[in-house]
């Protein structure tokens, strides 16, 4: 009996030291939506808050991770309102590390699907996460001896011509300190497309930073040459522990002659009413065209964080396009993030 326990200890130690290496993660997501038109419509269909994605939906991922090599595998499977369900193979990532010159700076080299998360900016749940578009290619990343600076290219190869191959490269630089962090990059593809993101972290009850995205600055494949730039800029501040308000400024410019600057004004508060509870509203004043037309929406949300990574919430949308006639919005759903 003895040996009998003793040859299963030694074959669980060696399979979890085989496998030490090998995780598995995922996420679930479910929902519903019923939306109120302005014809008093009424809709009902399953959606989730984040990107109104197909629900429900089911994220997985493998990966296993060496000291200087690693490697992920991650799968999508979700079904729309009509339960047709799809299954989504976002591909193999791998990377390589290696040492640089002085011993204090590395490379990584990571080829295959390099998510759409190249380089990310994003100051506040309120606005909208921005990356680039779905990569596949290789990406070179240099962390440099300079303490918290990293520069990188990213190169697309989906099925590109070689002659275009410059205009499918991202350029893209992140620095963190102890007071600030920032992240700048630039796309030469689709006409160009420059994103820049600052994080002032000084203050710990403070939130400060601006976001800007600058597209079509080039006229590659014969689009006339407009340009774009959209600017946002966040302050908040967390007063009392459980509450936390913030104001975001929103700007649109457009490079198209007699076009008008679009504005945008986002104050909204967050108070924690219980350890597992939290509450949140939010108003957007928006404006296309410097307030010919403005658009109002109010917004409160409740969040309730359940047992383990899971979050369920429930949101009511109110907006008045053009401050006509009202269109409602109701949606709960249930996220589990991690298991």
């Amino acid at each position: 009996m003895k040996k009998i326990i003793i040859a299963v200890l030694l074959t669980s130690f060696l399979a979890g030291t085989a496998f030490a290496q090998l995780t598995f993660s995922g996420s679930a997501y479910a929902g519903i939506r019923l939306r109120s038109e302005q014809n008093q419509d009424v809709t009902l269909d399953a959606y989730h808050r984040d990107n109104w994605n197909r629900v429900p939906r089911l994220d997985l991922t493998a990966a296993v991770m060496r000291e200087n090599f690693g490697a992920r595998l991650s799968t999508i499977f979700q079904m729309d309102s009509a339960f047709d369900g799809s299954l989504t193979l976002e591909g193999i990532y791998g990377w390589i590390n290696f040492p640089g010159f002085t011993g204090s700076d590395s490379f990584r080299l990571s080829m295959g699907q390099i998510s759409t998360a190249v380089w990310v900016t994003r100051l506040h749940s309120s606005l909208q996460e921005y990356h680039f578009d779905d990569i596949r290619g290789f990406r070179l990343e240099y962390t440099t001896p300079i303490q918290g600076l990293s520069v990188g290219a990213a190169f697309r190869t989906n099925g590109h011509n070689v002659s275009d191959f410059g205009k499918e490269m991202i350029l893209g630089a992140t620095f963190i300190h102890s007071l600030f962090n920032t992240v700048i990059a630039y796309d030469l593809s689709a006409n160009a497309h420059l994103l820049f993101g600052f994080n002032f972290t000084g203050i710990p009850d403070l939130t400060a930073g601006i976001q800007l995205q600058a597209n079509r600055l080039a006229s590659w494949d014969d689009w006339h040459f407009f340009g774009n730039l959209e600017m946002h800029q966040i302050v908040g501040y967390r007063i009392m522990r459980p509450l936390f308000v913030y104001m975001i400024f929103g700007q649109t410019f457009s490079g198209q002659t007699d076009s008008d600057i679009g504005l945008e004004f986002t104050p909204g508060v967050e108070y924690r009413i219980l350890p597992n509870l939290l509450g949140s509203l939010s108003m957007t004043i928006a404006s296309p065209d410097h307030f010919t037309t403005t658009n109002l929406t109010l917004r409160p949300v409740l969040e309730y964080t359940l047992r383990g990574p899971a979050l369920f919430y429930v949101e009511y949308e109110l907006h008045f396009p053009n401050m006509g006639s009202p269109r409602h919005t109701f949606g709960f759903g249930i996220e589990i993030r991690a298991f």
